[in-house]
C-alpha cells in the first residue's frame, strides 16, 4: 500500500508513534520518524523495522525541525504525533507549563508541517495527518492546556486541507480516545472505569486500532476523504 513511499512520524518513539511506525513499515512503506529524549528506544525500534531511519528532534526549535527535515529526500505522508502532556492544574499554572505544551503540540506541529510540505507541493502530491485527541473534542477531566493543545489540531486540519487543496495534498485529523498506554497510562482507575462503562465498544484502545486508522487515511484507499476528523474512540 505504500511501497516506494516515505512516511515521517514525529515523535515515533513512543506508545502510539513506534505503533504507527511499525503499521506503515508493515504496508512496505520507508519510515522515518522523529524521537526526543529516548534514544534507547528509538534505536530499538530503528533495529525492528526493516526501512527505517530515527533522527533526533527537538521540538521546540523551529531550526532544529527546519534543518532536519527538509533535509529528508522526500516525504510522502506526514504523521504529525509528537506531543506532550502534564497533569497540572489551571490555579497552579505557570508560564513555562505553557509554552511546553504550546510549543511542542501546536508550533511543532505547524513548523513541521511547514517543513515537510515544501516537497509535498513541488510534486502535487501527498497526505498530511494529524494527532488530535479526545480531550479537545469532549467535556473530560482533562489538563486545561492539554485540551487546548489538541483542539488546536483539529482547526489546522481544516485550514491546511483548504490551503493545499489545489496541489493535491489531503490533510485529516485522527481523534483517539482512551488508550491502554501513552499518555493515557497514568489515569486514575475510576475514571478509565468510567470511559469504559460508557463506551460502545466496552474497552480502552489499542495502539493497533489508531495505527490501521491513520494508515488507512494516509492511503489511497481514503482518496475522497479530506478535511475530515476520524474519531478511533470506541464511540463514547
Amino acid at each position: 500500500m505504500f511501497k516506494g513511499k516515505t512516511v515521517l512520524v514525529t515523535g515515533g518513539s513512543g506508545y502510539l508513534g513506534a505503533e504507527i511506525c511499525r503499521a506503515f513499515a508493515g504496508y512496505g512503506a520507508e519510515v522515518v520518524f522523529t524521537y526526543g529524549k529516548h534514544a534507547k528506544e528509538a534505536k530499538t525500534l530503528q533495529k525492528e523495522l526493516k526501512k527505517s531511519r530515527a533522527i533526533q528532534v527537538d521540538m521546540r526549535s523551529v531550526k532544529d525541525i527546519t534543518d532536519k527535515i527538509e533535509a529528508l529526500p522526500r516525504v510522502d505522508v506526514l504523521v504529525n504525533n509528537a506531543g506532550a502532556s502534564a497533569a497540572m492544574p489551571l490555579a497552579l499554572l505557570e508560564e513555562e507549563d505553557v509554552d511546553l505544551m504550546l510549543d511542542v503540540n501546536v508550533k511543532g506541529m505547524i513548523f513541521a508541517t511547514r517543513a515537510a510540505v515544501r516537497g509535498m507541493i513541488r510534486r502535487k502530491a501527498g497526505a498530511i495527518i494529524n494527532m488530535g485527541s479526545l480531550a479537545g473534542e469532549r467535556m473530560l477531566d482533562v489538563p486545561a492546556t492539554y485540551a487546548a493543545s489538541k483542539a488546536a489540531a483539529s482547526g489546522f486540519t481544516l485550514a491546511l486541507a483548504g490551503e493545499l487543496k489545489r496541489f493535491n495534498i489531503r490533510v485529516n485529523c485522527v481523534v483517539p480516545g482512551m488508550m491502554e498506554g501513552g499518555v493515557a497510562k497514568g489515569i486514575p482507575d475510576e475514571l478509565r472505569k468510567h470511559f469504559i462503562e460508557h463506551c460502545a465498544v466496552g474497552r480502552s484502545g489499542k495502539a493497533t486500532d489508531v495505527a490501521e486508522a491513520v494508515c488507512f487515511l494516509a492511503s489511497d484507499k481514503a482518496s475522497y476523504i479530506n478535511g475530515q476528523k476520524l474519531f478511533v474512540d470506541g464511540g463514547v
